[in-house]
């Protein structure tokens, strides 16, 4: 689904406070409508585009831009982390923004790579009850791990007539700031292996089935004062980060 409507497609940079020289995510770039408004605000556009018709279109539109770079593929791998030249491109200059109208398909594992990594803001539009949850309005690995490493907050609402063709739900931007403090890669990958067992079988005790899986971070909560009986759910996010921080880092 395109965005098609000119007046935000030009405030979508702003928005994201994009300025010359940062370097841009933008996965998904369809027909490049918010490529070009990003290479107008002066960024360095990675672009990355999976359909072959669509990234032969923005390639020609945008080629012999100096600051635009062109992904052709997958977005993700299956190893939990982004194609080999979006690592590569990450690692090479400063920390990037993302900004990107994201394929609604792949929301969930997008944003379950981006905790733990050097990000300097993110501007993604996603399906609007997505984006509430993944900003914390109900309680969930991702919701959890999202929440200990960025301020996360539920931008612009777009209705579905400024898209084409016109999707059947509501659209919303999630907006990441990172935290001064947020969990490293390692922690947050140890975190994530935690929480998916903890929130495997959500009505059952949480102690209980970590005992058997992972005993340390078990006997962690146990000295947090979680109690015996205590559902995932009611484990404050703190107590989670403490537990991640002390497994990798003995913070």
């Amino acid at each position: 689904n395109f965005l098609v409507d000119p007046t935000l497609l030009e405030t979508i940079p702003k928005d994201a406070a994009v300025a010359p020289g940062d370097r841009v995510l933008e996965v998904g770039p369809g027909a490049g409508a918010l490529t070009e408004q990003l290479l107008a605000a002066g960024a360095q556009v990675l672009a990355v585009e999976i359909d072959y018709g669509l990234a032969d279109w923005v390639e020609e539109r945008f080629g012999e831009n100096p600051n635009f770079f062109l992904v052709r593929g997958d977005a993700l791998d299956s190893q939990e982390r982004f194609h080999p030249e979006v690592e590569a491109w990450w690692d090479q200059g400063s920390p990037p923004r993302i900004v990107s109208n994201l394929p609604y398909a792949i929301s969930g594992p997008f944003l379950g790579r981006l905790p733990g990594r050097a990000l300097k803001s993110a501007t993604i539009l996603l399906q609007k009850e997505v984006a509430e949850k993944a900003a914390g309005s109900s309680m969930g690995p991702l919701p959890l791990r999202l929440a200990l490493g960025f301020e996360c907050t539920v931008g612009r609402r777009l209705p579905p007539e400024v898209f084409w063709p016109r999707p059947q739900v509501a659209s919303a931007f999630l907006e990441l700031t990172p935290l001064p403090r947020p969990l490293t890669y390692q922690q947050d990958r140890t975190l994530a292996e935690i929480l998916q067992t903890a929130f495997g079988q959500r009505r059952k005790r949480l102690l209980g089935r970590l005992k058997k899986t992972h005993p340390e971070a078990a006997e962690h909560l146990i000295q947090a004062g979680v109690a015996h009986d205590a559902r995932p759910e009611e484990v404050p996010a703190h107590i989670w980060e403490q537990l991640a921080r002390s497994l990798v880092m003995g913070d």
